[in-house]
């Protein structure tokens, strides 16, 4: 079951799609895996769910619709294709209105009332797909302000509320191998990693509104992203030691004075394991303790551990060891996203092991093949659909985030068999996804868990209308 359940999204209804269709689609558990033939529509309603979810309003206004309704946890919010127009005019149209006309316009707004004028506006912007605004601005004429203008912000403000709804940021996955191939053949030689950060193709909302901070239109796989994911999660976790084991050194006086160290809890000391009393210790710092230091607080432990007396000085020593532990625990908390990460990729990718190292907080991948164990490879040398698994994982469980929305099209590109019966039900299940939304033509997509929420684009065809 997807996290976050509070917010469900429930029916998004599309009036006049491509002009002429319309469409009536329901979700459960706010999920749904659409299929469909090619030019059924599946596309093109994923990138309407995107663009409503992140607030890309601008976006939205250049698809071909007549009304969307979208409701959200017992809320609807109704989206008019004239009011995106309207506020994002589309300027381009502009210039396909022939100039004789714009001058006529501009010639004769100087000589008649300007409402006189408004049919004949009305009759251009209808046959030149334009906004009345916008072509008021361009014959150099102010948009005349009316009730309509207050109801337009409380209308706007209405519709971000979808985002405060969603509470979640929105992966979306847009049908990246055909992307990523079209860029390796525009510049030859030239891997996608290369390419300046605000040159790659991932975007994150610049709105202060935005509850969601940021959305992430994923179609490009760049491993110096997944690098910098890894490198930041080591780097808080050796911040994290650190930070703590000097905590529990300037505390260890105060104890001993205290003396805290008489309630050790003589049970708990005999149920540690010694491999967990060599993990707890191999991870002091040096410059805390030496390694002659390391093994004489093990033998401290190990003794008590057999024995039911402990002498002062052992319980001084046992005191503090179980504040390590407790700190270790604490430690493995946070270790469990980049543990998971590293165990998802080792299962995916059957020739290679993924290896976080919790001694020494480092990261590295290596074959699986007893002859190259030595060998570390590169996350820039993984296959197209290695690196879709390894970028879209570090995602999910690196980034810091909590809540994922994952709209994903035809997640089946580049994907083997096995990968593909997976895939969608590990990012479901994920203790980080609110909900999930993905169009396929593959039937191994769905063979699992998800099947339930598996429906043909035709079954929400609103007339009969069928593909």
């Amino acid at each position: 079951m997807a996290v976050n359940m509070t917010m469900n999204l429930e029916k998004i209804t599309i009036k006049g799609l491509f002009g002429y269709r319309d469409m009536e689609i329901q979700l459960q558990d706010n999920s749904l895996i659409l299929v469909g033939e090619n030019g059924s529509g599946k596309t093109t309603i994923l990138r309407i769910l995107f663009y409503i979810l992140s607030g890309k309003w601008a976006e939205l206004s250049k698809v071909n619709f007549r009304h969307i309704a979208v409701k959200i946890s017992g809320n609807t919010y109704n989206i008019d294709s004239e009011d995106l127009k309207e506020k994002y005019p589309d300027y381009e149209n502009i210039a396909d209105i022939p100039m004789r006309e714009l001058s006529r316009l501009k010639r004769k707004s100087l000589l008649v009332n300007h409402n006189r004028l408004y049919p004949e506006i009305d009759i251009l912007c209808k046959k030149y797909g334009v906004s009345r605004r916008s072509l008021l601005e361009e014959i150099g004429l102010h948009y005349p302000y009316s009730e309509k203008d207050n109801f337009h912000e409380e209308y706007w403000q209405n519709l971000k509320k979808i985002q405060q709804e969603i509470d979640a940021q929105i992966l979306y996955l847009p049908t990246y191998r055909r992307i990523e191939r079209e860029l390796s053949s525009i510049i030859k030689g030239m891997d996608s990693d290369d390419f300046p950060f605000e040159y790659r193709n991932r975007y994150f909302s610049e709105d202060p509104d935005d509850i969601n901070n940021s959305y992430i239109e994923l179609v490009e796989f760049g491993m110096k992203d997944v690098e910098k994911s890894i490198e930041n999660t080591l780097s808080d976790l050796k911040d994290f030691v650190r930070t703590e084991l000097n905590k529990l050194t300037l505390n260890y006086l105060g104890d001993v004075l205290d003396k805290k160290y008489d309630e050790v809890n003589k049970e708990a000391i005999s149920k540690t394991s010694p491999d967990k009393v060599h993990n707890v210790v191999d991870r002091i710092d040096e410059n805390i303790l030496s390694t002659s230091n390391k093994q004489n607080l093990i033998d401290v432990i190990q003794q008590a551990s057999s024995s039911g007396h402990l002498t002062e000085r052992s319980k001084i020593i046992c005191h503090y060891f179980m504040k390590l532990l407790q700190f270790q625990n604490n430690l493995q908390d946070r270790e469990k996203q980049i543990s998971k990460f590293c165990e998802l990729c080792s299962e995916y990718i059957e020739d290679k092991q993924f290896l976080y190292d919790s001694a020494n907080f480092s990261f590295s991948i290596i074959s699986k093949n007893l002859d190259d164990k030595q060998n570390t490879i590169q996350l820039k040398d993984l296959s197209s659909g290695e690196k879709q698994i390894v970028s879209l994982f570090s995602h999910l469980y690196l980034s810091g985030n909590t809540h994922y929305f994952v709209i994903i099209d035809e997640p089946e590109l580049s994907l083997s068999v096995p990968w593909q019966r997976r895939f969608l039900a590990d990012i479901y299940y994920s203790n980080f996804c609110t909900g999930v939304v993905a169009a396929t033509h593959s039937p191994f997509i769905y063979e699992n868990k998800l099947e339930q929420y598996t429906h043909a684009v035709g079954e929400f065809e609103i007339g009969g209308w069928k593909k």
